[in-house]
């Protein structure tokens, strides 16, 4: 309880630091604006960067540039698993010049573990799913571990001693290991981090033994050799990492219904005016099925999608659903 008294207090003291967002609920004009963009927009990322979801809003904000005219800032606001990020946002004044890039698990695994000042299912209005990303589970390089299996025995041998690092908690990769540590049964200590850029950086200096990350953040750690990635945790192995398996093809098949692949979206205010936000979906949508941007994803071990606001508004709804069965049922605590 005192660690989500603090996340609550963490939360007020950033929203009141942070002025750059215009904190208030005034509303646009109900009919929305023909002008649209005619200032610059802010896409917000709930963490440092280098990790997926900045990696994400760095390739879409050029492109939206480039389509309206209009400078395009990518805004990084790491803290409390992308919490203080969110909150600003939700509070955002909702004429469509503020908008998040949001990693699913982070997103909705937080609604399913923490208290929040704000609701996550309902409190944000959806603009699109942009892109499906894989997990890995990697290692450092030098690592004696160099299968799944090697990995439970560890932790088998020296409870508590093993370690796994998150971008925070609530994270999909803090959940993920928590689940890994339900289903095999072993004791691993949780480190969570400001995002998964500093994940990286941990992991590959050796300072803990493992961590779940997506794919387009490790896959030029693993090719300069400085991680090596153990098992991916889809249904089906990633096409940019063929030789590494399956979780399920190692032995430790998931919870019937849980695939722990990441989906990103961009979310805004709730009641940001309707035609802003099918401008942004038709936009969004357009850049992320382009043939050269899509290719940059599949590159990346990323999956480009694009769906209608209704569409990301029932998956985030599903989700923080999933997430909360998953942490009651086997017992997730925030630490």
């Amino acid at each position: 309880m005192q660690k989500r008294a603090f996340l609550k207090v963490t939360l007020a003291m950033s929203a009141v630091a942070l002025v750059s967002i215009p904190h208030t609920h005034a509303q646009a004009p109900a009919s929305g604006d023909a002008r649209y963009p005619s200032k610059p927009i802010r896409i917000v990322v709930g963490f440092p960067p280098g990790g997926a979801t900045d990696i994400l809003a760095r390739i879409l904000g050029p492109q939206l540039t480039n389509a309206w005219g209009q400078p395009v800032v990518i805004d990084n606001r790491g803290g409390a698993t992308g919490t203080i990020a969110a909150d600003m946002v939700s509070r955002a004044t909702p004429d469509g010049y503020t908008l998040m890039m949001v990693p699913s698990g982070p997103f909705t695994g937080s609604a399913a573990l923490l208290d929040l000042p704000y609701d996550t299912a309902t409190g944000f209005a959806s603009v699109s799913l942009l892109a499906w990303v894989t997990n890995a589970l990697v290692v450092p390089a030098n690592s004696p571990v160099n299968n799944l299996q090697d990995l439970i025995r560890l932790a088998k041998e020296k409870p508590g001693q093993v370690t796994n690092g998150s971008s925070g908690n609530g994270s999909l990769h803090h959940l993920a290991g928590e689940v890994f540590k339900k289903l095999t049964g072993t004791q691993i200590t949780h480190v969570p981090f400001k995002g998964g850029g500093p994940v990286m950086v941990a992991l590959a200096a050796g300072e803990i033994t493992f961590a779940f990350s997506s794919v387009p953040s490790v896959q030029q750690l693993i090719q300069s050799k400085r991680l090596k990635a153990i098992v991916v945790t889809s249904t089906k192995r990633s096409a940019t990492m063929a030789d590494v398996p399956t979780i399920a093809e190692a032995g430790l098949p998931l919870p019937a219904g849980l695939e722990m692949r990441e989906w990103y979206g961009v979310v805004a205010p709730l009641k940001v005016p309707r035609p802003i936000i099918a401008k942004l979906n038709a936009e969004m949508v357009k850049i992320y099925r382009r043939p050269d941007v899509s290719a940059r994803l599949a590159e990346m071990g990323t999956e480009a999608a694009g769906s209608t606001p209704e569409e990301l508004a029932k998956q985030i709804i599903n989700d923080v659903r999933t997430w909360t069965k998953v942490v009651k049922d086997a017992g997730i605590k925030s630490n």
